[in-house]
């Protein structure tokens, strides 16, 4: 199987299959609309993936948060996915680990429905026109959306962290 690099060059390399990924059936291929092709790739390091996802499922439960971001830049960075199809499969588990969390604070009574309820159908409505956008838009640009978005989080949650509040 073969990849492009991502240096700015459309260079082919070989990339040796991942035999954890194999196993798993991570492999796989999507339609890219802006591309108008099918894109073939091959996941590795799944290891690494599954350390960074577990940090972000920790993450999700200790500070609320939906912890997608970080998902993201595990399976784009780490485990070698297309940007596209991380994004897509972050997506999914968001609802996933979510849902585990939120199952918690609702029981223990930490969920305020009138805020909840809102914040729940801006969400759903930002997420159906976002998934849109993400199908014709290229890989580049929302890479390029998406790298000022975690930077903005990792300060966030450094400045939180440190005390500074602004």
């Amino acid at each position: 199987m073969y990849r492009k690099l991502r240096r700015g060059q459309e260079v082919l390399q070989r990339v040796e299959p991942d035999k954890i990924a194999a196993k798993l059936k991570l492999n796989g291929s999507y339609f890219d609309k802006a591309e108008m092709k099918n894109v073939d790739y091959q996941v590795e390091h799944v290891p690494a993936g599954f350390s960074v996802m577990f940090g972000a499922g920790v993450a999700s439960g200790l500070l609320g948060i939906g912890s997608g971001a970080f998902k993201v830049m595990a399976m784009d960075t780490f485990m070698k996915m297309p940007l596209k199809p991380s994004s897509s499969t972050s997506n999914l588990m968001m609802g996933v680990t979510a849902a585990a969390s939120a199952t918690v604070y609702f029981f223990n009574g930490a969920i305020l429905p009138s805020i909840a309820v809102p914040m729940a159908l801006g969400i759903l409505g930002g997420a159906v026109i976002g998934s849109r956008i993400m199908q014709v838009l290229p890989a580049r640009w929302i890479r390029i959306v998406f790298i000022p978005i975690i930077l903005y989080i990792g300060l966030e949650m450094l400045f939180k962290g440190l005390g500074v509040h602004f």
